[in-house]
């Protein structure tokens, strides 16, 4: 893994990066879901969409080691790799921008039970982070879908409605 995004192997000219994450699937005792609301990154030219906390595995990281690391700066949970659990799914990813290049990667996921809902502790976040985050919620993944609202990564919704 790196924190340099450009991919190694391009299949394009309009390939411009890959990126791999690490992220979680937290649900509070109700089975709802905590989802931030958030833009993309400057220059992709895409509506915002709810993700799930989580975010890019650096260099020499393993992809619980990111999660751990990603749920603490995004959310202030304290979590350790053991009580992650199993990797619970692998989503291939391919976000296309709007100007016709795009990006590919994969989204992994760990899903983890929490006892209660906890308030958001947004100290750690990034400037880009607290540029781009909206709002965030807990959802009934059902309401979530009946919504029609943005889900990422591409695919994210149709796993959460035939998983959850």
């Amino acid at each position: 893994m790196s924190t340099n995004h450009i991919p190694e192997h391009p299949e394009s000219d309009q390939h411009v990066k890959h990126r791999e994450t690490a992220r979680a699937f937290v649900v509070n005792p109700s089975g709802e879901l905590l989802l931030m609301l958030t833009h993309w990154d400057p220059g992709t030219g895409l509506p915002p969409r709810w993700l799930t906390p989580g975010g890019g595995i650096d260099a020499g990281e393993t992809v619980a080691e990111a999660a751990v690391r990603e749920l603490y700066e995004e959310t202030g949970y304290v979590i350790s790799q053991e009580a992650l659990g199993e990797l619970e799914v692998s989503l291939p990813v391919r976000i296309d921008w709007a100007d016709g290049r795009y990006e590919t990667g994969f989204a992994h996921f760990y899903r983890i039970q929490v006892e209660a809902d906890f308030a958001i502790d947004n100290s750690r976040w990034t400037k880009d982070e607290h540029r781009d985050v909206i709002e965030w919620r807990w959802w009934k993944v059902s309401e979530l879908i009946a919504s029609g609202e943005r889900v990422g990564p591409p695919g994210l919704a149709e796993y959460l409605q035939n998983h959850f």
